[in-house]
């Protein structure tokens, strides 16, 4: 079956094979646009003080790389001198790892020293931190789970 399609004024004959074949690519392009790094929502805090923008990976987000690190944005450049209290615990064991400072100070990033397990289940607290002024971070305690892939 053939379909019709009119593009300003131009008629444009399809295979329907075709057509699907685009509306899936279509629909994949929208869904990729639509991913990436959860945004937490800032309007909640009335307070002065350096605030998460976002994390990766995202909240719920699942299929995740075994060997990906853990990146946290702040709003402003934190004292990397101070304790940050982050912790990533599956089953609720601790997972070791190493954390560094990236981007003038305003992303933590957290590397586990071993692969995560597969279709593991995972969850990341930050229970605190200074700005360089010594502001202590909104928002935090603030907690999320995502889930490893094969």
């Amino acid at each position: 079956m053939l379909f019709f399609m009119s593009l300003h004024n131009c008629s444009i004959v399809i295979d329907r094979r075709l057509y699907f074949r685009l509306k899936f690519i279509s629909v994949l392009f929208c869904m990729l646009l639509m991913s990436g790094c959860a945004t937490i929502d800032t309007s909640q805090y009335p307070e002065e003080g350096p605030y998460i923008v976002s994390t990766y990976p995202s909240p719920g987000d699942f299929n995740i790389s075994r060997y990906t690190d853990i990146h946290i944005r702040f709003s402003e450049p934190m004292d990397p001198g101070t304790e940050t209290g982050f912790e990533m615990l599956s089953k609720g064991i601790k997972i070791e790892g190493i954390k560094r400072w990236l981007d003038s100070n305003t992303v933590l990033v957290f590397r586990p020293d071993k692969p995560l397990e597969v279709n593991g289940t995972y969850q990341s607290i930050i229970k605190e931190g200074k700005s360089k002024e010594g502001k202590a971070a909104v928002g935090v305690p603030l907690i999320w789970m995502f889930t490893t892939g094969n």
